[in-house]
C-alpha cells in the first residue's frame, strides 16, 4: 500500500523533458517507460542544459522532448507526440490564448492542440483525443510551466525569445478577469 497522499497532489501540473537518445528507436518502449528516456528541465536543470548543447551540436533543435502535463492523474500529452519542447510550448501558448480571447483556441506543433469551451468546462484536444478539464486549475499550471521552462532557456541555455514573458503575463491578466464571476445586476425597486 503507497503512503502517498492523493488530497495533497496537484490538480494540474505542466513539466518539461528533454529526450535522451538521440531518436527514439522504439516508440512502445518509449511510450512504456517514458521517464528512462528524459531528463526534467525542472529536476535537473544542468543536466538538461548540457544535452540541449549537446543536441544542438548535432542537430537543428536542441530542445527535443515532451511537455508533461498532468491533469488529476491523467497524462493529457501522450509521450509519443514528442517534438521540439519549444515548437510544444508556442501551440499551447497559442491555444490558451485563443481560448481566453475568444473561448476557443488552436495550436500545432506535430499534432493539433484544441481548448475550448467556458470558465467552468472546457474540452482540451491534442492529436485528435480529448479530455474534459477545469479551465482554472488546468491553465495558470501550463502557464507556470511555460514561465518555467523559458526562464529556464533564457538563463541556462542562452535563448531569449522575446515577447514571451509578456505574452504569459498578459494571459495570465486575461484568466484573472476570466475567472471573475459576473455581477449579477440588482433590481432597482419592486416589481408592479
Amino acid at each position: 500500500m503507497s503512503t502517498h497522499d492523493a488530497a495533497h497532489e496537484p490538480g494540474c501540473e505542466a513539466e518539461s523533458f528533454l529526450l535522451l537518445p538521440h531518436t527514439v528507436t522504439n516508440l512502445a518502449e518509449f511510450t512504456a517507460s517514458p521517464r528512462r528516456y528524459l531528463v526534467s528541465v525542472e529536476e535537473e536543470p544542468d543536466r538538461a542544459t548540457q544535452l540541449w548543447f549537446k543536441r544542438a551540436a548535432q542537430n537543428p533543435y536542441g530542445g527535443d522532448g515532451i511537455v508533461q502535463i498532468r491533469y488529476f492523474g491523467e497524462q493529457l500529452i501522450p509521450p509519443g507526440l514528442w517534438d521540439d519542447t519549444l515548437a510544444i510550448w508556442f501551440a499551447l501558448l497559442d491555444a490558451i490564448e485563443g481560448f481566453l480571447s475568444a473561448g476557443a483556441g488552436h495550436g500545432s506543433f506535430s499534432a493539433e492542440i484544441i481548448l475550448s469551451g467556458n470558465r467552468h468546462a472546457a474540452g482540451f484536444s491534442i492529436g485528435g483525443v480529448s479530455n474534459r478539464i477545469e479551465p482554472l486549475a488546468f491553465i495558470p499550471a501550463v502557464l507556470g510551466g511555460a514561465k518555467r521552462y523559458f526562464d529556464w532557456l533564457e538563463n541556462r541555455v542562452g535563448r531569449t525569445h522575446p515577447g514571451i514573458p509578456e505574452r504569459i503575463e498578459v494571459m495570465t491578466r486575461l484568466l484573472d478577469s476570466f475567472s471573475q464571476p459576473r455581477a449579477v445586476p440588482q433590481e432597482s425597486g419592486p416589481r408592479a
